[in-house]
């Protein structure tokens, strides 16, 4: 009965037409995540558009962008206010999305109040969706697991020149990924988490359903700020973030994959081609699969200041981190993600 069970109808994988409220609500919380981060920012910029051509209403978003210019060192100088990010952070959109996949967030040691880190999280997969409800929300209960810690996603600097989207970023205490960023956080007494996705957009390129690949080999500013800081290094890994979307691969070569190279050399992530599903099918559309995300925190690499670190140093380090992150994989997938899923690092 079509009620209480999914259907098909024409090839399309329908929904039960009856759902438990909370289903519906945990559905409904991932597309309005989505439409925040993909469509508002170009929405409003394309009204604001509008707006300032052909209305009698120019001043507002000629009010807004000055405020922007105005509020432009707030990404690099830790986001909103304090109570701002609490109160943004704790919505109870965020516990119904986060509990849509579900994302679990699992520590494996407590971590020293006084001293900074900086969490590298691992894959990207198309839209970060796992580090976001882990680390940019309260829904995975993150504050609970690092209690009296300021938690920060990073993200590209761009996303804080598209009107509201840097607004609702920077609410949850999101920052630039930049240098300036990330420096200005580490230079705090302690007790400061920045998450940075080490190896960005570019490694939903390389989709498979066999392989997790990653792009770390040549990111090492990372590797640098800590040094210059004495933070210390945490690799996560978000087992299930790769497959909560059916990404096209693209071979080395070929035109589409030329196409995504240079356009992510312009802009600084590649476009991919991707299916998700629907509001009340499952066949397609562009909300997530109902697949479990669970983020393992790993062990703390101690990292002693070097002002001035040197190649050699880097180098050193980021081998460290390199076979941590590799470690904290063979022993937790078999247990969170699935042993038939081989790690590649690029």
């Amino acid at each position: 009965m079509v009620l209480f069970k999914s259907w098909k109808f024409c090839g399309v994988h329908f929904a039960p037409l009856l759902l438990p409220l909370d289903r519906r609500l945990q559905t409904l919380s991932v597309a309005l995540w989505f439409m925040l981060a993909i469509l508002i920012g170009s929405v409003t910029a394309i009204i604001f558009m509008y707006l300032i051509l052909y209305t009698n209403y120019w001043w507002i978003p000629v009010l807004y962008l000055t405020w922007m210019i105005f509020d432009r060192k707030c990404q690099v100088r830790g986001g909103r206010p304090e109570r701002v990010q609490k109160w943004a952070r704790n919505w109870s959109l965020w516990r119904f999305y986060c509990n849509y996949f579900p994302i679990r967030l699992i520590r494996t040691v407590e971590l020293d109040q006084t001293k900074n880190y900086i969490f590298g999280s691992h894959p990207h997969g198309l839209l970060c969706s796992g580090m976001f409800g882990a680390f940019a929300t309260e829904g995975a209960d993150v504050g609970k697991l690092f209690p009296n810690f300021k938690i920060h996603g990073t993200t590209l600097s761009l996303n804080f020149w598209f009107p509201l989207t840097r607004e609702w970023i920077l609410s949850l205490g999101g920052v630039s990924a930049s240098k300036e960023s990330i420096s200005y956080l580490m230079k705090e007494p302690g007790g400061v988490i920045a998450v940075i996705v080490v190896g960005g957009a570019e490694e939903s390129m390389f989709a498979s359903q066999t392989q997790v690949s990653l792009v770390l080999n040549k990111r090492k500013g990372f590797i640098k700020i800590a040094l210059q800081h004495g933070a210390q290094l945490v690799p996560t890994f978000s087992f299930g973030e790769a497959y909560i979307y059916n990404i096209r691969s693209t071979q080395p070569g070929t035109w589409i994959y030329t196409l995504q190279e240079k356009f992510k050399n312009m802009v600084g992530f590649a476009p991919v081609l991707f299916m998700g599903r629907g509001l009340f099918q499952y066949s397609f559309g562009l909300i997530p699969h109902r697949k479990p995300v669970n983020i393992v925190v790993g062990e703390p690499i101690q990292v002693k200041q070097v002002p001035n670190p040197s190649r050699e140093d880097i180098e050193v380090l980021h081998a460290k981190y390199k076979e941590a992150l590799l470690d904290l994989y063979s022993k937790y997938n078999p247990i969170y993600g699935d042993s038939s899923i081989s790690l590649k690092i690029l």
